[in-house]
């Protein structure tokens, strides 16, 4: 009788603290929303983010208006925290992507973030990954297939190597041009880009340019840059590249199908939460039995969940294994979703999620 007269005298108790920190929750999101107003307008004067004299300022006034109980050290430690918070949120999210500046990785990037953030190019995708771990980069942006060529291999393998999560997707037009200095075809002596350019145009180059060495680059804007250093050079890459290097075009449009896109992934510590509109990645390895790899998708079916893709990788530390890469529509948030993964942990020797994110939208003005 004792315990239930507690709990009705504590239960208003409770409930006006659940009401004060959902007001609490309010208050800080609306501080950190004017924060970051006050980050855009110090950006466009030049100033600092950092100002300690004013950050000090707020905590001393905060003690003199204090009416207790909390004492001086509590306050301390509570606001550091927030204006901690505030001066982040003032920082331009860093992004990384394959660099040099004009690949189409950097064009998914600037068209994903809509312009804004500091981007900054890496020479490869483990470096991406590394800055974006590392937490030198908020997010990187990276390829993981093309609509002609297929999975980019190295993306899948990597994250392996790593714990990121995919924050995002984005799929971006690719249409290439052959770019050189003169934009002569007669000057032409050695073609180089990337090698899934160099496979998405392969038609072409073998009926116009039959003769004539195909290298591999990193990247189509670095075959760009070397084209521009090199009068018998010719760049597959973007037009947004002839501009930048200022190359000019041997030819326009020389990919083999048209309707080119390319998917990349926006990988970074972010967990999206569930739109109703999402897909959720997860990789995992099997038995090398007969029937593994049915087993474990067959709880996806059962559940009725849409299979989006399916990839394979090998293990690379054992002959004739394999790392499956599975895309289901849903959020890992969705209890299907959830039991159904929980299922093929059940038939997998390992399985990780590799992330719930909202299923990519074209905009109507995105180009």
């Amino acid at each position: 009788m004792e315990n239930n007269s507690q709990e009705k005298a504590l239960e208003p108790l409770r409930d006006e603290i659940d009401q004060i920190d959902s007001q609490i929750l309010d208050l800080i999101n609306q501080r950190l929303s004017i924060g970051k107003q006050v980050g855009a307008v110090k950006k466009e004067k030049g100033n600092q983010i950092l100002d300690r004299s004013r950050e000090r300022k707020v905590i001393e006034k905060l003690w003199k208006i204090n009416k207790g109980p909390a004492d001086k050290d509590l306050l301390q430690y509570i606001f550091n925290v927030i204006i901690t918070a505030t001066r982040e949120i003032q920082k331009p999210k860093t992004i990384s992507f394959l660099g040099p500046q004009a690949s189409y990785t950097h064009i998914a990037s600037l068209n994903h973030f809509k312009h804004s953030g500091n981007f900054v190019e890496q020479p490869g995708l483990f470096d991406i990954f590394r800055e974006v771990e590392k937490n030198q980069s908020h997010f990187g942006v990276v390829p993981v297939e093309n609509s002609i060529e297929g999975a980019v291999n190295h993306t899948l393998d990597l994250f392996t190597d790593f714990n990121l999560n995919i924050c995002a997707e984005h799929y971006e037009p690719v249409s290439h041009a052959l770019l050189s200095i003169s934009g002569e075809a007669c000057d032409v002596k050695t073609i180089i880009s990337h090698p899934q350019a160099i496979a998405q145009c392969k038609g072409w180059l073998k009926k116009k340019f039959p003769h004539v060495e195909v290298l591999e680059t990193s990247s189509t804007s670095k075959a760009a840059l070397m084209a521009s250093e090199n009068q018998n050079f010719a760049a597959i890459a973007s037009r947004k590249a002839a501009h930048f290097y200022e190359l000019l075009p041997v030819e326009s449009k020389i990919e083999d199908y048209s309707g080119n896109v390319t998917r990349f992934l926006v990988i970074g510590k972010e967990a999206p939460g569930r739109t109703g509109r999402d897909k959720t990645s997860i990789m995992f390895a099997t038995s090398h039995v007969p029937g593994a790899l049915f087993k474990s998708l067959e709880p996806v079916d059962k559940a009725g969940l849409n299979m989006l893709k399916l990839e394979s990788r090998p293990t690379r530390d054992q002959n004739w294994s394999y790392y499956f890469f599975l895309d289901i529509e849903g959020h890992v948030e969705d209890s299907k979703v959830a039991q159904t993964i929980e299922k093929i942990k059940e038939y997998s020797l390992t399985l990780k999620v590799l992330g719930s994110y909202p299923v990519f939208i074209k905009e109507e003005n995105h180009d």
